[in-house]
């Protein structure tokens, strides 16, 4: 059974690795290798980074063989007439 202090405690995770991960793509695309280094440095693990890769809805393409991370282009719609 889940209790209700695990899933704050999960929620807070996820929350914090969200944060961080916007704010390190905020400057633009990062090679992965740096995100998960400074993601450690935060106490930020693997699997809360993937979920907010997955909630941010993150960008990921390989460039020169490394993986690279960007935030989502942001599309402007076009009034309709």
């Amino acid at each position: 059974m889940v209790t209700d202090q695990y899933i704050h405690h999960r929620n807070e995770r996820n929350r914090h690795g969200r944060t961080f991960l916007n704010a390190q793509l905020a400057r633009g695309p990062q090679p992965l290798s740096l995100i998960r280094e400074e993601a450690a440095k935060h106490g930020i693990s693997l699997s809360v980074l993937l979920t907010a890769k997955r909630s941010l809805k993150v960008d990921s393409r390989l460039v020169n063989g490394r993986a690279v991370w960007s935030l989502p282009r942001v599309r402007l719609s076009r009034p309709t007439c």
